[in-house]
């Protein structure tokens, strides 16, 4: 799976920044066998096909084609797979909106009136704020420069400044949320679009475009503000000696949006 378009760019850049210096080599990300494509195709076009029942007590899963019958045997049905079923029933709590995944009893709020978070956001957010940092296990990556590599402060700071400045770049520009689940961006990187979806506990927006991931976590979100932090981890030779082991550089954006 193909790297997040912000973050992509981090095991050249690095390899690049220091190769006057050593001879660095990148690895994929850890987290690249950890991030799954939980929407794809193949299980979207299963799950459109069969619909979950509250029959009889017990939770079934039949075909789309039955689901007339059932109903008119008076099951419950959970048209939009959140676990929680449109009438009373004995198998969950009613659905107060089973047309929408992100409106149910589970989901504090958002039954009583209130605008959950895939409803808030819903619409187009400009970046006005991005804070980059980048460490090495536990320490920060400039003073691990200094400590490990042998950089003087003067040139890990350099180093530091030109990473940070790189990837704010990267980072500004606009995001569109539809109510569709689709999305549009249009970043300094470049423009593209896909598919979104939410976490059950509404707290990471995963952003899928073709084989690209971006997972982006809310931290906070209000109708026209909202807080997120994107961070992915790269293993790096930053010390030019194939005899030690690569290290782990994690890189964190936290990003201010506004609506």
């Amino acid at each position: 799976m193909k790297k997040s378009r912000f973050f992509g760019i981090v095991p050249l850049f690095l390899a690049t920044l220091f190769l006057a210096l050593f001879s660095c080599e990148n690895d994929k990300s850890v987290f690249e066998n950890e991030l799954e494509l939980v929407g794809s195709s193949e299980d979207g076009d299963k799950k459109k096909s069969k619909v979950d029942i509250c029959h009889n007590g017990r939770i079934i899963n039949v075909s789309a084609n039955a689901l007339g019958g059932h109903q008119g045997h008076g099951d419950a049905v959970d048209l939009d797979s959140d676990g929680y079923f449109d009438i009373d029933n004995s198998c969950s709590e009613t659905d107060c909106d089973d047309s929408d995944p992100y409106k149910n009893p589970g989901i504090e709020g958002s039954c009583d009136g209130d605008p959950g978070i895939a409803e808030l956001l819903i619409g187009t957010w400009t970046t006005t704020e991005t804070d980059i940092n980048a460490y090495v296990g536990s320490q920060a990556l400039e003073d691990y420069l200094i400590d490990v590599v042998g950089l003087s402060p003067e040139e890990a700071a350099a180093q530091i400044e030109m990473l940070t400045d790189s990837l704010e770049s990267e980072l500004r520009g606009m995001l569109t949320i539809n109510e569709d689940n689709t999305y549009e961006s249009d970043f300094e990187s470049g423009s593209d679009s896909g598919t979104w979806e939410l976490s059950e506990d509404e707290m990471t927006l995963t952003l899928f475009e073709g084989s690209d991931t971006i997972v982006v976590s809310i931290n906070s979100i209000t109708e026209n503000t909202w807080y997120a932090t994107i961070s992915d981890d790269f293993l790096l030779d930053l010390d030019g000696d194939p005899e030690t082991p690569e290290v782990n550089v994690t890189v964190v954006a936290n990003v201010v949006l506004e609506k």
